[in-house]
């Protein structure tokens, strides 16, 4: 079967913040991308969009759909859930109600779980979600109460999972908000802006 992409082509990661330009092909599945910074980095293709323009990257995003069956059943390991959530607290025991100022006009919160946790090599999919869920839940829960206007969730791309759970989410239990796409020419398409009406 033919790649889709060839040396030169520009491409944003799935998986992953960033975007770069294909230098090399390591092995039929994989591709050397040099980012932003100069660096090269191998990157697996199908965790690849390749962007010819906004239109087409929309359409592109659009097409991976999330794995209900994941969303629904998770596989958790409730032990794991746990000691995952322990360690957070411990990291951001102090952090997540002092980060919020008062009134502020926007914030971030960045989703991603190497942002939240240190070992999370071993858990699932759904485990991961969960972490990142009740991070989300709890952030929310700050900005209103600290009458924060806007919160950018950066999510990533990555199978569409995270970012239909916390638009099902907001949809039924924060019917006072609003959301959106956060601005692309920062995030692409990973991110979700949420505003308090």
């Amino acid at each position: 079967m033919e790649s889709q992409f060839k040396i030169g082509d520009f491409v944003r990661f799935l998986n992953d913040e960033g975007e770069g330009t294909i230098v090399s092909f390591s092995s039929e599945q994989s591709a050397l991308v040099e980012d932003s910074s100069g660096f090269a980095f191998e990157h697996p293709l199908k965790e690849l969009v390749k962007i010819e323009n906004s239109k087409h990257e929309f359409s592109q995003y659009n097409q991976v759909q999330p794995n209900t069956r994941e969303m629904l059943d998770r596989n958790v390991d409730a032990h794991a859930v746990k000691a995952a959530s322990k360690d957070f607290k411990n990291r951001y025991k102090e952090r997540a109600a002092n980060d919020f100022p008062h009134n502020a006009d926007l914030f971030e919160v960045d989703l991603h779980i190497h942002e939240l946790l240190d070992n999370f090599e071993r858990m699932t999919n759904g485990e991961i979600v969960t972490i990142q869920m009740e991070h989300f839940e709890r952030m929310l829960a700050i900005a209103e109460k600290k009458k924060v206007k806007k919160v950018i969730f950066i999510h990533g791309v990555g199978q569409g999972v995270l970012r239909a759970e916390i638009r099902s989410f907001i949809k039924s239990y924060y019917p006072q908000c609003e959301f959106l796409d956060g601005n692309y020419q920062k995030y692409g398409h990973g991110a979700t802006e949420v505003r308090f009406r």
